[in-house]
């Protein structure tokens, strides 16, 4: 007699264990690469934004470094137009050919940068920096934009600037309710007074995943440029001497450009411009009676950029 021959299995009950257990295993394990796709999203963005936020700084620098200071434009007595926490404007050289027939001599063209908040069509952790342009064939530039239109980023007035484009985005400056500026001026407590700044500091943090901190993390970029082609406004001073009747030495010798620059001198009385361009000058017998005189001097730099003061002469 042939036996059957014995055969082995699985139990219902073990086959529904080994069935949870893989699918725990199986749920883990796309649990674990779900993790990993989004780090490796998050790593890739953020070294995306770095190298953006890398090629701006290089762009600023460039352009720092090529700034033109306003030329003939006594309301901008420095290398900068404006020079705000988070919004500042320049005119620079422009690196493109200059245009056939244009008089614009130096070619060249206004630059501003600005960081857009959450008023202005980003919200904190995912700010984005904007960069806009103006050009001109003219000899002069275009009157600067208000300070009204400046408050927006960007400006999207006509006439201001005729393009745009975002560099940067995921800034995380004002993360938070942190006032944490994109730029910084030199010298230290300069603040935005154009007149006197001679570097700038731009500052930008960036974070593709401001709502887990830990990763990837917030990252700094910064760079110190120095405007080492930029005008700085002199300074008109002057003293007086009385040498004769009617004869008073007026000397300019205290006058002084921040940059070394020879000073062209201006001497006046209201109205009336005397003769001489000297820095130190006598007047001659008639130009000045007995009594007291405004006098005024004037002093400007080659490149346009000119300060006056005034003082009270008495003449015996």
């Amino acid at each position: 007699m042939i036996r059957a021959a014995e055969e082995h299995g699985f139990t219902l009950i073990e086959l529904l264990v080994s069935m949870v257990l893989a699918m725990i295993v199986f749920g883990a394990t796309l649990t674990a690469f779900e993790v990993f796709q989004n780090n490796n999203r998050f790593d890739l963005l953020r070294n995306e934004e770095q190298d953006n936020a890398r090629a701006t700084i290089d762009r600023l620098a460039r352009e720092f470094r090529n700034v033109a200071a306003p030329h003939r434009l006594p309301e901008v007595p420095g290398s900068l137009e404006q020079a705000g926490p988070y919004s500042i404007l320049f005119q620079t050289v422009n690196a493109a050919a200059l245009p056939a027939g244009s008089e614009n001599a130096t070619n060249a063209l206004r630059v501003r940068y600005c960081l857009a908040d959450s008023g202005n069509g980003a919200s904190p952790g995912d700010e984005i920096l904007w960069r806009q342009v103006k050009t001109w064939t003219k000899e002069l530039a275009p009157a600067t934009p208000s300070a009204k239109a400046l408050e927006a980023c960007p400006d999207e007035t006509a006439e201001d600037f005729e393009s745009k484009a975002q560099l940067v985005r995921h800034i995380t400056n004002e993360n938070g309710g942190q006032k944490r500026p994109v730029f910084v001026y030199g010298p230290k407590g300069s603040g935005g007074n154009v007149a006197v700044i001679t570097s700038v500091e731009p500052t930008i943090y960036i974070n593709v995943n401001p709502s887990q901190p830990t990763h990837p993390g917030e990252t700094q970029l910064t760079s110190a440029i120095s405007l080492r082609n930029g005008n700085r406004q002199p300074t008109a001073a002057f003293t007086w001497k009385q040498e004769s009747a009617n004869h008073v030495l007026l000397n300019a010798s205290e006058s002084q450009d921040p940059s070394g620059l020879a000073l062209v001198y201006k001497w006046s009385e209201g109205a009336n411009v005397f003769p001489s361009t000297a820095q130190v000058w006598e007047t001659e017998t008639g130009q000045l009676s007995s009594g007291e005189h405004t006098i005024t001097l004037e002093v400007t730099d080659p490149g346009g950029l000119s300060s006056k003061v005034s003082k009270q002469v008495k003449v015996e």
